[in-house]
């Protein structure tokens, strides 16, 4: 287990800085590496115990190699570099906000949307603040319609999305939980720019991943408004993108919303996709999808 203990610092650097060898040192001792295999010909050993023991820190060029040593990830040392100073971290909460939508928590949401605003009152500057109270308030909308956001932070979250040159996880979940407050003819535009191919981390794993889970709600979107052109152009995109079958899930859910876009086109048997859809989710468990998909197949029943 992962606990903060203070180093004896350097006065010339800051704690979050020295916490990274101390979160470094757990790591490798986790994996069963010695100082000398995660040192190897990067560093030497005294660099490598002053740097574990808040002594010194290094710079990140060796850093990188030194986590190639112990076969750590980026994600996997931000993820414990955060649990050990207690900070809020981006996938996690990004989990717990998904738990809260999937449990129609509105308690839970406001909870965390106030949080959000006592630090922007200390800090009302402050974009990243801005952006997260956008994005639960857009979360809220999904389990109580009377919540939303109004024009100027809508401008804001434009803006801001319009302004990337490199897109992130932040960014694609921003967009994803967002995307129902967006013009459709803005919102097409954001989302060609996410999947540009000249975006440098469209490949990993990861952002692909995150980018056909926003895509996925972004299509639903556009076919709830009958926007139907750039939704089958979403579809296409995702049909060529090969998601892996690992993620079962994803490919179920264009099955539904592709059955759902030639439904809303007047395709009616596209109707029984739907409801196959729907089987396969209550056969896996997935009880709280498939009471979604079900209140939703009983809307489009009774609208016939």
């Amino acid at each position: 287990m992962l606990n903060k203990k203070s180093p004896k610092c350097s006065p010339e650097y800051s704690e979050e800085e020295l916490a990274i060898g101390a979160v470094f040192k757990f790591l490798r001792k986790s994996k069963g590496f010695s100082q000398k295999e995660a040192a190897s010909n990067e560093i030497s050993i005294p660099q490598l115990s002053n740097f574990e023991n808040g002594k010194t820190i290094l710079v990140t060029h060796h850093f990188i190699a030194l986590l190639r040593n112990i076969n750590v990830d980026m994600l996997e040392f931000q993820n414990a570099y955060n649990q050990y100073l207690k900070n809020k971290d981006i996938l996690l909460f990004s989990v717990k906000l998904s738990d809260a939508v999937m449990d129609k928590d509105v308690s839970k949401l406001n909870l965390y949307l106030n949080q959000i605003k006592a630090q922007l009152t200390l800090d009302p500057q402050n974009k990243r603040l801005k952006l997260d109270a956008i994005r639960i308030k857009s979360l809220l909308y999904f389990v109580d319609q009377s919540k939303t956001i109004n024009k100027s932070e809508q401008t804001f979250l434009i803006n801001y999305l319009f302004d990337l040159k490199e897109w992130g996880m932040y960014d694609i979940r921003l967009l994803g939980s967002c995307a129902q407050f967006i013009d459709v003819i803005k919102l097409a535009e954001l989302t060609n720019h996410m999947i540009a191919p000249l975006q440098a981390n469209i490949e990993l794993y990861h952002i692909k991943h995150a980018v056909t889970q926003c895509l996925l709600n972004i299509i639903n979107i556009f076919v709830e408004q009958k926007t139907f052109e750039p939704a089958r152009r979403l579809i296409a995109y995702l049909e060529n993108s090969d998601i892996h079958e690992y993620f079962m899930f994803d490919k179920l859910t264009l099955i539904y919303n592709k059955a759902n876009y030639s439904y809303q086109k007047g395709d009616a048997d596209a109707l029984d996709v739907m409801k196959k859809c729907l089987k396969v989710l209550e056969f896996c468990g997935c009880s709280k999808t498939a009471t979604q998909v079900s209140d939703e197949l009983k809307k489009l029943d009774h609208h016939d």
